[in-house]
């Protein structure tokens, strides 16, 4: 059974509480990512697209470290307090969210997106006239789906990046997905100080995240790696931040990637959330050839 499902719409203006025992509002602003292929996009183009939307689905918020001298442990720490704390995440082994795609330059669609403990993500998005695209990842092998290339197989540094994303809650265990972040100074994203975390997995990939100095949750990610068409750059901002099941998450994020000259913007809204559904493992399967 489910332990609730709830509207992005109607879930602001709970407070989170405090273990001083006041409560901080639920409200946050945070702004996205991931790949996919599409009919009758140019396919670096469409690549673009997927490397968004499994991701978005594992971004919650993430925290700031102490006002005179942040550490990476600070951060983290502070991180897991800010999305709800440890024993709220433990309560939680899946989630099901429906979402909205928004964008002027490849339409609207929606979708939805699975998660599943301890590492199982799926997600399926219908862009109306350009037709499906669907991604996944079994634990093992990560995978693509779209009519422009059929089933693609990921590897290298996009098969590294999607093992990291699927763990579930990974607030629990960032320091073991990251183990060289460092800090890296403040900078402003819009009008807010965040504090920077930086992580280099890979000779050829690079993790940027922005914590907001305010309300303590991620306000920005910066993605690069190599994809199957080249480098790809990918900003996502998440935002409007609300509390489901005692856990806080973002219910819009902005993603803009680009790769070969080429760039892409669009947004991802929750609709909605549910924890606790039950999803068979065939679910995250890669589908046959």
């Amino acid at each position: 059974m489910a332990l609730g499902a709830e509207r992005c719409r109607k879930g602001a203006g709970k407070p989170v509480a405090r273990p001083d025992g006041q409560s901080r509002p639920a409200a946050g602003s945070f702004k996205p990512r991931r790949e996919m292929q599409i009919p009758t996009m140019n396919m670096k183009r469409a690549h673009l697209i997927a490397a968004a939307l499994i991701g978005s689905s594992l971004v919650l918020g993430r925290p700031a470290a102490a006002a005179d001298a942040p550490t990476v442990d600070s951060i983290l720490a502070r991180h897991l307090e800010a999305v709800g704390g440890k024993e709220a995440m433990q309560k939680v082994h899946s989630r099901l969210i429906q979402v909205r795609i928004e964008s002027e330059s490849i339409g609207n669609g929606e979708g939805e997106i699975y998660a599943k403990a301890p590492d199982r993500q799926r997600s399926h998005i219908e862009l109306g006239g350009l037709g499906a695209v669907d991604e996944g990842f079994d634990g093992t092998v990560a995978w693509a789906k779209s009519a422009m290339e059929g089933v693609r197989v990921k590897t290298g540094d996009e098969l590294a990046k999607v093992r990291r994303e699927a763990q579930f809650n990974p607030e629990l265990k960032l320091k073991s997905l990251y183990p060289d972040l460092a800090y890296k100074g403040m900078e402003k994203v819009g009008d807010e100080d965040a504090w920077v975390l930086e992580s280099r997995p890979s000779a050829t990939s690079k993790e940027r995240f922005w914590f907001s100095a305010k309300t303590v949750l991620l306000v920005r990610i910066e993605s690069e790696y190599e994809g199957p068409q080249g480098v790809i750059n990918a900003n996502l901002f998440p935002g409007d931040y609300k509390v489901f099941d005692g856990l806080k998450l973002p219910c819009a994020m902005k993603l803009k990637t680009s790769s070969g000259g080429q760039g892409l913007e669009f947004t991802i809204k929750f609709l909605s959330v549910k924890h606790n559904v039950e999803v068979d493992d065939s679910k995250f399967a890669k589908p046959a050839e």
